[in-house]
């Protein structure tokens, strides 16, 4: 459901800030104000699924994915419905477009975005309102002098951390009353409202929830009144599970050695933010009141100046890249104006896209983790062949600022105040200047190179992204692509990045496992050799700094084994044996003041050899070392 974790990278916007401009008037650059642009006619039916069969065959078996639903509008119709591979793949039941429902993720909040908007042209919300003027069951405490509205929530804007616990749960059993859920997992404020997006769950739950409580009735009665009925979308519904009324729903699977297996069906918390199944027959007359000024066959949902409103960009972090419409945001590419929303869950990874100025969309899902990569090659291919090739920039004489734009950037997309940080582990992009072009290392991921084509602007060589560095006091202080506009990145200091981290943690780790061995082993040995147990106090020394070693290595291996075996049940909730693990540094934080004490003792009467107490200083800045690794993840007590 995250939505944004993986958007398509197509976000270049030529011109630079002239085509930005172009995007945020709502028209492609070149026309003139005032004037409506000409349609482009839309792709040739035939051509268009020759095309999608050849390029769905190709996709599905090069990611292992079990099947897919697509559909295309263009020209005020449908031209295009189609379902590949299997929704069963034991029973080798095919997808059928117009039957099959799929879990559409974040694709969802759209209808949440659009049930917004009805309410501003009814005149019974107001984008400018303090949310809590809306809510009586949920209340966002007040910060940075400034409220939160429901204009900051549809561009993702409103300032909250990020929270992971709550968005899924493990069964039916476990939904809540969104009300509540909004109040226990409500996420701290950790900016102002407005200054930098970073993409929120929560905040688009919370903006169907005063939908839902502005009409006096629950989120998923309220879309199917306003939104499903009106478009005739009888093969849609927020319910979890699929209610039994719906035939065909495609099941999500896995690819496991040589074959599909089913997996569970996905439980999302917070319905508005991503509970949708819906056919892709159904999403096309979404699409298709979205792009006609939001009527379809007489039926309308909202009005065609709403509908320009709701498409037009509300926040960027800079004009030169894409931004944020109302729900929407935007993935243009040289010049042409792409507005659209991806989702994902563990198992469904679908796009909606629309081309405006074109009368063009286009809608696909896939029931498999393979779906994420196979999305982003397919609609890169769909792109490419209707809206043309991006342009590579031209060649230049190099980065103007050397090294100072060199160091690791983290999505501010994280938690900041709980436990769940330790997610943002590892995820930070890596900055370089190599060979006259900037270079960005991607988690897990290939290395990218950057053309500079202003200063602190640059374009990725084959012309498919832009990224902008943001310049403060200090120097650098973010980054910004294109291809991710629903967040930004943040420079760490030298202390948090991944290395000095990873650093501080392998070495704590090595000379925890010197004194928790090798000290028991010289107790052992001199227990087998018969000679005494030595001094009292130097014995204790020994003890306290080997307690707190051994319970610091006691929680690795206990965090580490719920990292390595199961990560999805710190996302689902708090587990029991997670509250009694987060025990274990605070007793080892006791222990190390006990070790501190006797470091000093050891250096004024000389418990032991200058080498051995080397060690044992050794192994008390150690753990001050690890308990500051702690305290920054958050993993120091309970912040839960």
């Amino acid at each position: 459901m995250t939505g944004a974790t993986d958007p398509t990278r197509r976000a270049v916007l030529k011109g630079a800030g002239a085509a930005a401009a172009g995007a945020l008037a709502g028209r492609p650059v070149g026309a003139q104000e005032g004037q409506e642009p000409a349609l482009a006619p839309a792709p040739d039916p035939g051509d268009l699924e020759t095309f999608v069969d050849g390029a769905m065959e190709t996709n599905l078996a090069a990611h292992d994915v079990a099947g897919a639903t697509v559909s295309v509008v263009g020209g005020g119709e449908l031209l295009l419905a189609k379902g590949y591979g299997y929704a069963d793949a034991e029973r080798e039941e095919p997808v059928h477009a117009e039957e099959t429902l799929f879990r559409i993720g974040s694709v969802s909040k759209l209808f949440g975005w659009t049930g917004v908007m009805q309410g501003v042209e009814r005149g019974e919300l107001d984008l400018s309102t303090d949310v809590n003027e809306y809510l009586e069951d949920v209340t966002i405490p007040e910060a940075y002098g400034e409220p939160i509205t429901l204009d900051h929530l549809g561009t993702h804007t409103p300032g909250f951390e990020e929270r992971y616990r709550g968005t899924f749960v493990e069964s039916a059993e476990d939904l809540r009353p969104l009300g509540e859920v909004l109040t226990e997992e409500r996420p701290a404020r950790v900016r102002p409202p407005g200054e930098l997006a970073s993409y929120s769950n929560y905040g688009a739950a919370l903006a169907g929830h005063v939908v839902a409580r502005r009409a006096g009735t629950t989120f998923g009665e309220y879309v199917r009144e306003n939104l499903f009925e009106p478009l005739g979308m009888e093969r849609s519904t927020f319910a979890q599970p699929v209610p039994d009324g719906f035939e065909s729903v495609s099941k999500g699977y896995r690819y496991r050695e040589g074959e599909f297996r089913e997996g569970e069906f996905e439980y999302v918390g917070v319905p508005p933010a991503g509970s949708m199944s819906a056919s892709a027959t159904d999403m096309a007359r979404f699409m298709l009141a979205h792009l006609n000024g939001g009527a379809i066959e007489g039926e309308r949902i909202l009005g065609p100046e709403t509908v320009e409103a709701m498409h037009q960009r509300r926040f960027a972090h800079d004009e030169r890249v894409n931004g944020i419409c109302y729900g929407f945001y935007e993935l243009g590419r040289d010049g042409e104006r792409v507005i659209g929303h991806g989702g994902d869950t563990e198992l469904f990874h679908s796009q909606l896209l629309l081309v405006p100025e074109r009368d063009l969309g286009l809608f696909v899902s896939y029931n498999s983790p393979g779906g994420a990569a196979a999305r982003e090659e397919f609609v890169d291919a769909f792109l490419d062949r209707y809206l043309g090739d991006p342009e590579p920039p031209a060649p230049t004489d190099g980065v103007t600022r050397g090294e100072e734009l060199s160091g690791s950037y983290r999505p501010i997309r994280m938690p900041y105040t709980t436990y769940e940080k330790v997610g943002a582990f590892g995820q930070a992009l890596d900055v370089r200047v190599e060979d006259g072009a900037l270079v960005t290392a991607i988690p897990g991921g290939g290395v990218e190179r950057w053309v500079e084509v202003e200063p602190l602007v640059f374009r990725r060589e084959d012309g498919g992204d832009t990224l902008v560095l943001r310049e403060g006091e200090g120097g650098i202080t973010h980054l910004f692509l294109g291809s991710v506009p629903v967040f930004a990145f943040e420079r760490l200091e030298w202390y948090e990045t991944t290395t000095t981290q990873a650093a501080a943690i392998g070495l704590s780790a090595l000379v925890f496992l010197s004194a928790a061995v090798g000290w028991s082993t010289l107790g052992l040995w001199r227990r087998a050799r018969g000679r005494p147990p030595g001094e009292e106090r130097p014995r204790i020394a020994r003890w306290s700094a080997g307690l707190a070693s051994a319970l610091f290595l006691g929680f690795l291996a206990g965090f580490g084994w719920f990292l390595l075996t199961d990560p999805t049940r710190l996302i689902l909730g708090t587990p029991t044996a997670l509250l009694a693990l987060l025990v274990l540094p605070v007793l080892a934080g006791v222990a190390t003041l006990g070790t501190l004490a006797f470091c000093a003792l050891a250096w004024r009467d000389r418990y032991w050899g200058v080498p051995s107490r080397l060690h044992y200083t050794l192994v008390a800045l150690s753990s001050l070392l690890f308990l500051a690794v702690l305290r920054y993840w958050n993993l120091l007590g309970f912040a839960l």
